[in-house]
């Protein structure tokens, strides 16, 4: 059958071929014009280009969708190796995590729907889409770094077995009067203790006047000095004074030094610090400025200056106490704000070479989670020690009495009331928001 119909096909094809050569016969004999074939070959010309126009088109249309399967990828790559390195830190809570996931899904998806779209939007979006990827990996790479940092200033095995993110603990604050190595031994300038509950989210802050004149276990044999003195013998020393002046056990202990304090001021971008009154550093502070009452914002320069002034306040060093309490207040409220996942990393690198403490890794870990999943349910409360100016001679010092600060047994007693407060779970009422 398929043959016959063949066979039709080409008798057809063969009429047709002798009506045309019969047809240009006749034209010939009878003098007629051949026909005008100009316009069949811009035909065919035009025909050509319309097939090359749309061989173009698929080639584009192939190229763009190769380019989008590449920065796609690239984009999703990048965002969960930047997962991953947030988990390996391991110090921000799920919450956080889940946050952060959200969004990145959320940008590849307008990455996804824009290429989709017209072609005049997928250029910048391929272009946003490899802007992004950047930004993820070097932050993957900071993440990383910040990593390696918390190990640097912590401990592998912990000192103490105390569970940060259940159980209440107490931490022993040192700011030391130098500049630079944080592991020599010096004078204590700041003398701060942290009785944190992670149960009732409360911190309260009990600042102890340098010049407090207390007895120094191990060192002094029963004789008195000022407590910034035991900084020279280490921080056990100064952690062993405090501990028996207020009758509590210390689980850690952190040291920082003047160069930590300007730069994780700098890191978290400044502070808001409030000032209970006005008054002008002087040029032993560091650093000469105007400081008003309320509210002011500062850098870090201006923080450590803050907190070392004393001789141009009026009530001295128990002042200065506040104001380093105002310090620490204003710089745990801005980590608790969303800003501490960008300003992590220059945090820990600021702390690296300028703070030390006996918390090992897994306890700052849990701790940062712990406080930073408790979002605004922390509270903070601030005390200092009193005490009567008075001259008495110093273990440490032979050639003559010096300036102490006689403590106010009253108040060292009120504290240590507060101080079991916090750790039984009770609520203090005067507390403030972070």
């Amino acid at each position: 059958m398929s043959r016959r119909r063949e066979e039709e096909r080409e008798f057809e094809e063969l009429q047709r071929r002798k009506k045309r050569r019969l047809e240009a016969n006749r034209r010939r004999r009878e003098g007629e014009p051949e026909p005008d074939r100009l316009d069949d070959e811009e035909v065919r010309h035009k025909k050509k280009k319309v097939q090359q126009s749309k061989s173009q088109k698929n080639k584009t249309h192939k190229e763009v969708k190769r380019k989008k399967t590449v920065v796609v990828p690239v984009q999703i790559a990048a965002s969960l190796i930047f997962i991953l390195s947030l988990l390996i830190l391991n110090m921000l809570p799920l919450t956080y995590l889940l946050v952060i996931g959200v969004l990145l899904l959320i940008l590849i998806a307008m990455v996804v729907l824009t290429l989709r779209s017209r072609r005049k939007k997928r250029t910048p979006a391929k272009a946003a889409s490899l802007i992004i990827s950047c930004i993820l990996l070097i932050g993957s790479f900071y993440v990383l770094k910040g990593y390696m940092v918390l190990g640097d200033i912590s401990r592998d095995n912990p000192i103490s077995d105390v569970q940060v993110q259940k159980e209440s603990f107490v931490v022993y604050i040192s700011g030391i009067d130098v500049y630079g190595d944080v592991a020599q031994d010096s004078r204590s300038d700041v003398n701060m203790l942290a009785v944190v509950n992670p149960n009732t989210y409360q911190i309260l802050l009990v600042t102890t006047p340098r010049d407090y004149y207390v007895e120094i276990p191990g060192v002094s044999d029963g004789e008195k000095d000022k407590l910034t003195h035991a900084g020279l013998y280490g921080i056990n020393a100064s952690k062993a004074a405090l501990a028996q002046l207020y009758d509590t056990d210390i689980d850690f202990n952190v040291r920082v030094n003047f160069t930590s304090m300007i730069d994780i001021v700098d890191a978290l971008g400044g502070i808001n610090v409030n000032s209970e009154e006005a008054f002008t550093t002087s040029e032993e502070a560091g650093h000469v400025m105007d400081i008003k009452e309320g509210k002011n914002h500062l850098n870090g320069v201006e923080a450590l200056a803050f907190s070392r002034e004393r001789k141009n306040l009026a009530d001295g060093d128990n002042q200065r106490g506040k104001n380093q309490q105002a310090v620490i207040t204003a710089m745990l409220r801005k980590m608790m704000s969303p800003t501490i996942v960008i300003s992590a990393n220059g945090i820990l690198n600021s702390v690296k070479d300028n703070a030390e403490t006996n918390m090992a890794k897994s306890q700052i870990q849990a701790l940062t989670k712990a406080y930073l999943g408790g979002g605004g349910k922390w509270t903070i409360k601030s005390v200092a020690a009193q005490s009567t100016p008075d001259s008495r001679y110093c273990f440490s010092y032979s050639g003559g009495p010096l300036s102490v600060a006689m403590p106010d047994e009253s108040s060292v007693a009120g504290i240590k009331e507060v101080m079991n407060a916090v750790k039984n779970g009770e609520i203090l009422a005067d507390a403030e928001k972070l």
